[in-house]
């Protein structure tokens, strides 16, 4: 059994009136113009066929009389006269405005209404993939999207017509994937899955990394909705470069998420690729700024098959090779390449070494080395040490002026003093002594002064 749907207008509030309905529409809208009665807008999903009924609610026997507007020239033209009933219907195949007639020995009432066939379908999705992005298209029946201008029947009559209204555009369309498309990628943002009153989306910030169906749902204006989900999985042929790096302590390697990379002379480091995305070939560049003026050079490169591989670069220095950074700026770029889709990408960190620095606070004035294992040794103050030094030559004196103690070498390879004659011998006696320390930093700078020079106090 059919279900009826009626929309009553009262016209006429003394005297019973008619009323004009629709058989089971999908939606129904009313118009909404500034002056003149509201006017129904019927709409039927997935239809071509619809039923309009119109009846005098005071059971009246009546003459009906459906038209149909032609908004070329504002005519009507004929669609059906019934006399002698209470109830008449109209079967209608034609979007636009409708008007019945009611005409009684009461009254002589005109009602109207619009009827629209929303038979909008999804019909496929089209991808086209590039490397910076993947372009998904919705074919859909209609082929465009499309709106409908509906006008108040009196104000299209009136010479000064104005009163149109339209309904236009989608309500929403929602977009989506059936894999994480960017899984492990921080910020890739979803915004593409968001496009309303738009028949396509991009994926671009960045480009799926994986493959994977999609799917779209629409909202049309009329509420009726839509969904269609590809019956194959799109390929993701973009790759995505991502540079992982980890410093060295002293006595272990630790993660480093510094922007830019920070650190002190020989500054060791080293990368990884292991949070790229979607490829095979991994190529690495390390860049010096030495020659300024000549932009920056090329360092070394090194090139992996696996991501994972770890890539410790060696800087030169002094016509030779360091496992380090001395003092500058740097530049590390990775270049990754998905080989079977050609699609390459790349990425770049800084890194910047701080230059030589050697202070007098550096040195201590006393140290107590009686095996307490507290301040056992002459070494520079925590916290304090020269930053970025090469080499070092430490000379400790007695106040007769023998040498008690010397060291000359790396600085970050100095272990300190521990009161021993030449660091070897047996304790030397407690008292006043005088040091002479002088150093070269890895940026070249000499470190000569007379600030280090001074006296030290050993207490047992």
């Amino acid at each position: 059994m059919k279900k009826h749907l009626s929309l009553i207008f009262l016209f006429a509030p003394l005297a019973a009136s008619a009323q004009l309905s629709a058989v089971n529409p999908g939606a129904v809208k009313p118009t909404q113009w500034l002056t003149g009665l509201p006017e129904q807008v019927f709409v039927f999903f997935d239809k071509t066929t619809a039923t309009l009924s119109a009846r005098d609610t005071g059971g009246i026997a009546s003459t009906f009389t459906w038209q149909l507007l032609n908004p070329a020239d504002t005519s009507f033209i004929g669609q059906k006269t019934e006399p002698g009933v209470t109830t008449s219907s109209l079967t209608v195949t034609t979007d636009g405005g409708y008007r019945v007639h009611v005409k009684n020995a009461l009254r002589d009432t005109a009602f109207s209404c619009w009827v629209f066939f929303d038979n909008f379908k999804i019909d496929t999705i089209t991808a086209f993939s590039e490397c910076n992005g993947l372009r998904l298209e919705m074919e859909t029946t209609p082929k465009m999207r499309h709106g409908y201008t509906i006008y108040n029947f009196e104000a299209f009559l009136s010479p000064q017509h104005t009163g149109d209204s339209t309904f236009s555009g989608w309500q929403a369309i929602r977009w989506d994937a059936g894999e994480d498309i960017h899984e492990g990628v921080e910020d890739a943002g979803d915004s593409w899955k968001q496009r309303n009153n738009s028949y396509y989306t991009i994926i671009a910030a960045p480009p799926p990394l994986k493959a994977s169906d999609y799917s779209v749902a629409v909202t049309d204006i009329f509420g009726k909705s839509a969904t269609y989900t590809t019956p194959y999985t799109v390929p993701a042929i973009a790759a995505y470069a991502k540079i992982t790096a980890e410093a060295w302590t002293g006595s272990q390697w630790e993660a480093t998420t510094e922007n830019p990379l920070q650190g002190e002379a020989l500054y060791r480091i080293r990368f990884s690729a292991g949070k790229s995305k979607n490829a095979d070939k991994y190529h690495w560049k390390g860049f010096g700024d030495a020659n300024k003026n000549a932009g920056q050079s090329v360092m070394w490169r090194d090139s992996v098959t696996v991501a994972s591989d770890w890539v410790t670069p060696r800087s030169p220095y002094k016509n030779d090779w360091v496992d380090g950074y001395v003092p500058g700026n740097y530049t590390v770029r990775l270049t990754v390449r998905n080989t079977a889709s050609g699609c390459a990408d790349s990425t770049e960190t800084a890194l910047s070494i701080a230059p030589s620095k050697f202070g007098s606070d550096a040195i201590p004035n006393a140290f107590t080395p009686n095996g307490d294992g507290y301040n056992d040794v002459f070494r520079f103050v925590k916290g304090n040490e020269p930053e970025s030094m090469e080499y070092i030559r430490v000379y400790i004196f007695s106040r007769s002026g023998a040498l008690a103690y010397r060291y000359e070498g790396r600085a970050d390879e100095w272990q300190g003093w521990d009161g021993k004659r030449m660091g070897a011998g047996n304790d030397v006696a407690d008292g006043v002594y005088y040091y002479v320390i002088t150093g070269e930093g890895w940026d070249g700078v000499q470190y000569n002064s007379s600030e280090y020079k001074g006296s030290l106090h050993i207490f047992r």
